[in-house]
């Protein structure tokens, strides 16, 4: 007698959805076999005490957990728990254990969040995925050459000329240096990426109004501690997300237009551009990545636009704050300011000329005093990445899949590494102290294969700017107003604002500062 198929199924409906329930089970187990050894291994772990859903997001957010991290790590050990919005984490702190993530190709990935970000930075080399991240920076790199950032060097220099003078024009006044910083930065952003410069884009004010670049908000944070805008149908369907979705076209449709026009440009200049536009002394990136589709079609018009809009906004926030934050502490740390005022004076020897890359590089005290802004307020504060297979740190072996946070903002006041860690001494950053240091001790560009491909284009523009500034102007503290209140975001914030008091050197010595002060 032969069963069919259909009998059994009449027979025994409930022992068949039995059996389809446990393929079922099965299968959702298999595919979520990583996270549930991430859940069981983090459960074991000790950190910050936690609330229901949001775990640790509001501390993260509200109570300066960063800043507590570096204090309290002897508490919870190499290993840190943390939840965000109901998901499971790790934190590490050590040097020697950041190595082990930072400096392998197998750990790229990151994680969920920085997905939350394309829509205001553009799904450029900081969100793409790991396959596309590699041919991007494989093509972008020779960009940010030596040889080729010297030819960006005289635009920072022209925009920090103007930033000194906006500063001179506010002589013996006390000043929230943080607007004139930001404005002078995105000046700067205009001209070497998108190849817009200051006098045009100032003088034509329908430009300056239509340009979306400073109009956008993250909206990550926001989401992060109302779990349901994670899900992206229900966040688009809101006010928000309607708006980042509207500023994501404008930034889209901006450099798509500007694109055309380039390389519309570039065309009827004929088959001599490449060698006219190496030869150049102003370059922009946007022509850059023009010429680069030309040669290579795999980068195509729309790897283009997400670049642009990446470089225009990623370094507008942390390169204004970490420059600022420089001026600041060399207010108030008058010993420091005179000695770069004294590098500076050397060099230059009364010469009123631009700085030219040989220049910049012989402005090592401050070089060591950005470098000292940056370990204590790391423009980044914290930075993730997801495991690509079993690490192990200490007695704990981190499963594959784990998302892992790294806190520069903590690392960096571990006191066993920087002693006094949250005293400005750049000394720190001396060739001699800096040789004895674990090279992930301290990392404000992070650091590995994806590190930030800007950092020698930041550094340059920081000491573009602020030497353009000390070279004239001798920067006083404002009584009350004399430290940092860091505000946490994707970026660190001064909140309340940096505030000094502006003095022409050709009117005051070193003395007559104090004495205002």
């Amino acid at each position: 007698m032969v069963v069919t198929a259909q009998q059994i199924w009449d027979q025994t409906p409930g022992g068949v959805w039995a059996y389809l329930v446990i393929l079922a089970s099965i299968y959702v187990l298999y595919i979520l076999k990583n996270y549930i050894r991430c859940v069981i291994f983090i459960s074991r772990l000790n950190g910050p005490k936690t609330v229901p859903i949001l775990g640790n997001a509001r501390c993260v957010l509200k109570d300066n957990l960063l800043s507590r991290l570096a204090y309290e790590s002897q508490d919870y050990g190499r290993v840190i728990r943390i939840w965000l919005t109901g998901l499971p984490y790790v934190i590490i702190m050590e040097p020697e254990d950041i190595q082990l993530v930072l400096s392998s190709m197998k750990h790229t990935r990151k994680i969920f969040f920085y997905k939350l970000l394309d829509n205001f930075l553009g799904k450029g080399l900081i969100t793409r995925d790991v396959v596309t991240w590699r041919t991007h920076r494989k093509f972008l790199q020779p960009a940010f050459h030596l040889h080729i950032l010297e030819k960006f060097t005289i635009t920072f220099a022209e925009c920090a000329h103007h930033l000194m003078n906006d500063f001179l024009r506010r002589d013996n006044q006390e000043i929230n240096i943080t607007t004139f910083i930001n404005d002078s930065v995105y000046d700067i952003l205009s001209e070497t990426v998108l190849g817009i410069n200051r006098t045009s884009r100032r003088s034509n004010a329908t430009m300056e109004d239509d340009l979306p670049f400073r109009k956008g908000q993250i909206m990550l944070l926001y989401r992060l501690v109302r779990p349901w805008l994670l899900i992206e149908w229900i966040y688009r369907l809101t006010k928000h997300g309607k708006q980042e979705e509207k500023q994501r076209r404008d930034l889209f449709d901006t450099c798509l237009e500007m694109m055309k026009e380039k390389r519309d440009l570039l065309r009827n200049k004929g088959s001599d551009v490449a060698e006219e536009t190496v030869g150049a002394k102003k370059m922009s990136l946007l022509e850059y990545m023009v010429e680069m589709n030309e040669k290579n079609p795999c980068f195509n018009d729309e790897d283009i636009v997400e670049e642009c809009c990446t470089f225009m906004l990623a370094g507008q926030d942390s390169v204004g704050t970490a420059t600022a934050i420089t001026l600041f502490l060399l207010a108030n740390h008058p010993e420091w300011q005179e000695r770069c005022i004294e590098e500076l004076d050397r060099i230059f020897d009364d010469d009123s000329r631009l700085p030219t890359m040989k220049d910049l590089k012989e402005m090592r005290c401050l070089e060591m005093c950005i470098k000292e802004t940056l370990r204590l307020y790391p423009s980044v504060p914290i930075i993730a990445r997801i495991l690509g297979e079993d690490v192990k740190i200490g007695k704990h072996l981190i499963p594959r899949g784990c998302g892992v946070f790294i806190s520069p903002y903590s690392t960096h006041r571990l006191p066993h590494h920087f002693p006094e860690p949250d005293a400005f001494k750049p000394e720190r950053f001396s060739p001699e102290n800096s040789e004895k240091r674990h090279p992930y001790a301290y990392l404000p560009f992070s650091a590995g294969p994806r590190n930030c491909i800007g950092y020698k284009f930041a550094m340059l523009e920081m000491k573009s700017m602020i030497s353009a500034i000390l070279r004239k102007c001798r920067l006083g503290s404002v009584p009350g107003k004399e430290e940092v209140r860091p505000k946490f975001r994707m970026t660190i914030r001064a909140q309340g604002g940096l505030w000094v008091k502006v003095v022409a050197r050709d009117q005051t010595s070193p003395a007559a500062v104090k004495v205002v002060n």
